[in-house]
């Protein structure tokens, strides 16, 4: 497991957190790319991840990445279909004969079909681990608690951006929360529709 520090910008509803870290080269500290949102050609990212012990605005944490199975499951995206494709190219060139059908025809439509059977195998396991969280961060331990007045920086939650309170040029108060957006147009888009961006 690597670990990664941070600073808690945002709390979600949902149990997580988004923490602002520094970014590193080729993605590496980059525990689940579905938790990672990097923005433009700085060194800032975001990453939500789980907040089991608690931790609030403007705490800097410890991130838990589980670099090992994000490796794993990484070889399971690339390799299922291909070994799919060439089960199915097997299968089609053993069978052309009985469904009568040519051998290369028959390794190109088997092969076709073993390689979506791979996308499809590989689309349910996606959603099982983003479901059992399996590959999401986890804040470890709070290394120093905020002052308590929030944090300096915000995360526009239609865009996702990184948004300085003092000057962001859009704001909104929603259930007793303060949301800061980058552009009116964010802004527009989150009161029509908050709950497709919270949670």
């Amino acid at each position: 497991m690597s670990e990664e520090q941070g600073i808690v910008v945002r709390l979600r509803s949902d149990g997580m957190a988004d923490i602002m870290t520094e970014k590193k080269g080729g993605g590496e500290g980059c525990g689940a790319s579905h938790s990672c949102h990097s923005f433009g050609t700085g060194n800032r990212m975001i990453t939500r991840t789980r907040n089991r012990i608690g931790a609030r605005a403007g705490d800097q944490v410890s991130l838990n990445l589980r670099s090992g199975l994000f490796v794993k499951s990484a070889a399971v995206v690339y390799l299922l279909p291909i070994i799919g494709f060439i089960i199915g190219a097997a299968v089609g060139t053993s069978l052309n004969q009985a469904i009568g059908i040519g051998a290369r025809t028959g390794a190109v439509l088997f092969g076709l079909g073993g390689l979506g059977v791979g996308f499809l195998i590989t689309i349910m396991i996606s959603k099982w681990t983003g479901v059992k969280g399996i590959l999401t961060p986890e804040i470890a331990k709070i290394i120093s608690r905020g002052s308590g007045d929030g944090v300096s920086v915000a995360v526009d939650p239609v865009c996702n951006m990184l948004v300085d309170p003092a000057t962001a040029s859009a704001s909104l108060e929603y259930r007793g929360t303060t949301y800061y957006f980058c552009n009116p147009g964010c802004k527009q888009a989150f009161s029509r529709n908050p709950g497709q961006y919270l949670g």
